[in-house]
């Protein structure tokens, strides 16, 4: 059964775009031949990305601390307040499964994996994380070395 892998982010938009920086490290190791690799540059896609009976690894950057760290997440974890991926979408990851799940039920994935790669972020007073900034084209340093480590922990499902 194919596993779906889906990267978000937007490459001009700096260290959003870990997600595409990881399935661009996947393609250059190889998948096996029974994973496909999305891009989808904003999370609506994902409502309808996730209808599959097959297992679906999304990829994407999260607000948490330290930068660089590579974070597994379950759907769940985003309902409890986990870290954050980042929004530049206005809807998020954990709102589009959701979403998903209210609309098709029935078509939902059985599996969904998250794959989040830190950028950093800080908490507003209010406890709301807010996004780094990020006028630079291009991946931070601390998030470019992560992304041979998160391409590493999404082969890991599929028995990589």
């Amino acid at each position: 059964m194919t596993t779906r892998i889906i990267g978000l982010g937007q490459r001009a938009a700096g260290d959003d775009a870990a997600g595409l920086a990881v399935l661009e490290a996947l393609r250059r190791q190889g998948l096996p031949d029974d994973a496909e690799v999305v891009e989808a540059r904003d999370t609506t896609a994902l409502v309808s990305l996730l209808q599959t009976p097959s297992t679906v690894v999304v990829v994407d950057a999260v607000l948490a601390s330290p930068p660089g760290e590579v974070l597994e997440l379950s759907p769940s974890d985003l309902a409890a307040g986990a870290p954050v991926p980042v929004s530049t979408h206005g809807l998020g990851v954990g709102q589009a499964i959701e979403l998903a799940r209210i609309t098709a039920p029935d078509r939902l994935s059985p599996d969904i994996r998250i794959v989040g790669v830190s950028i950093g972020g800080r908490r507003a007073p209010s406890g709301d994380p807010e996004p780094r900034a990020s006028d630079e084209p291009g991946l931070s340093p601390q998030v470019a070395a992560a992304v041979p480590r998160a391409a590493a922990r999404v082969l890991s499902f599929l028995g990589g």
